[in-house]
């Protein structure tokens, strides 16, 4: 079940993934103790930016997005549902929780009549492409990093 976040108290989930990243990309990320600050959290709270995903009692998932609409007089207006990040806590990973987080966005976005879905995936996070590409998701950018 998704519902509202009740309670602040996602760090650990965050850590999680966060040291994922750290493991992938030791060049640009470092160890912290809260991943997410406390005031960007009850922003992204109060602005209804954040839903977790409870089993039974247990937060087990959560998604964070904003809309932005991209007004561009060179390109054709879209309204995109930016998802920052998505996590599912490793022992419940497989169960099809991130799918369901992503059909919950997927309904506000066309409530809101964005035109598409947009995130970023480390190239080493495997699983998540599988995911995201089975959802429907298609590669449209690359980046390209070199270290110096």
């Amino acid at each position: 079940m998704i519902i509202e976040i009740p309670n602040i108290e996602i760090n650990n989930l965050a850590k999680q993934v966060h040291e994922l990243h750290v493991n992938w990309r030791p060049d640009l990320f470092l160890s912290v103790d809260e991943v997410i600050k406390k005031e960007e959290l009850k922003e992204k709270i109060d602005n209804k930016e954040i839903f977790v995903a409870k089993v039974q009692n247990d937060i087990v998932g959560y998604i964070i997005f904003n809309i932005k609409e991209k007004n561009n007089p060179n390109m054709r207006y879209r309204k995109q549902l930016h998802i920052e990040a998505i996590c599912v806590d490793e022992k419940n990973r497989g169960r099809g929780i991130g799918t369901e987080l992503l059909k919950f966005v997927r309904i506000i976005a066309k409530k809101n009549n964005c035109t598409d879905m947009y995130l970023t995936v480390n190239e080493e996070n495997i699983n998540a492409i599988k995911i995201y590409e089975k959802f429907g998701f298609k590669v449209k950018n690359i980046a390209y990093s070199m270290q110096i």
